[in-house]
């Protein structure tokens, strides 16, 4: 299975236990979770212990940036590579899970920045835009071999604010341009993941505690809902799935996907 599956969303909206749910669309085999995040307990609970067994977490621990120049971030981004490039390989293997992917790109680009610039340059401490070329080409290369593999790989990613360019009015009268929160949220990561993806969904809390006229009540009961932000067929744009499973979400694009065929 060839495809590409990417959400991002806040703290505990359930992003591990959405990737974990991808290995139920399978027989056999299993799904080797990239634990940047270090959430499997957080998670695994929720599965019984069959599933449990086909769900195999390799723990890739943060490495400090203070100790950029010691090898450590470069020896980690190696860890990475090894196994990712196992489980491409193993037939064993169905779902590749990165979780998260924010946490991954940091590692990318931290090694490039200890590897290569630091090298020629010690007291460099961050990439300049241009030097991101390297660790873009790389992420979208683990992409690319997923679905030359033929892999289903599932990309989780943390959220972060959205900021825009707006003209604000300061105190004295005059007018600044600023970057202003504008209140939305998107992911953080390689910048390119929705574009690579035949699927990109924001995960969202709602209260689902309203009375007959949408009205929120008290107390409050959050419930997890997906929403494609990146729509194939592009009348899903915008749809909002319940409590969301990898399966639940193949339902509803399949679903959609016989209705147009039939208009």
């Amino acid at each position: 299975m060839s495809e590409i599956i990417s959400y991002f969303g806040a703290e505990a909206t359930g992003k591990t236990t959405l990737g974990f749910t991808a290995i139920k669309a399978f027989l056999d085999g299993i799904l080797i979770h990239f634990d940047f995040d270090l959430g499997r307990d957080r998670a695994i609970w929720r599965f019984p212990k069959e599933l449990q067994g086909r769900i195999k977490s390799v723990k890739f621990r943060e490495v400090p940036t203070w100790t950029l120049g010691s090898g450590a971030i470069t020896q980690r981004w190696a860890e990475f590579e090894r196994v990712y490039e196992m489980a491409l390989n193993d037939p064993q293997v169905r779902v590749l899970f990165l979780d998260t992917a924010s946490q991954v790109q940091i590692l990318n680009a931290n090694e490039y920045l200890e590897n290569y610039v630091m090298r020629n340059n010690p007291k460099r401490h961050q990439l300049v835009q241009i030097e991101y070329r390297m660790p873009n080409d790389r992420m979208r290369a683990k992409y690319m071999a997923a679905r030359e593999a033929e892999k289903l790989l599932i990309i989780s990613h943390k959220e972060q604010p959205v900021y825009a360019e707006q003209f604000t009015q300061q105190h004295d009268g005059s007018v600044k341009k600023e970057s202003v929160n504008t209140g939305q949220k998107t992911f953080a990561g390689w910048g390119e993941t929705p574009y690579m993806a035949d699927q990109h969904l924001q995960l969202v809390f709602k209260n689902v505690n309203v009375d007959g006229n949408g009205k929120e009540l008290q107390p409050v009961r959050l419930v997890t809902y997906a929403k494609f932000l990146k729509p194939n067929p592009p009348m899903i744009y915008g749809v909002e799935v319940v409590s969301p499973t990898y399966e639940r979400l193949v339902q509803v694009i399949e679903s959609i996907r016989k209705a147009s065929m039939v208009e």
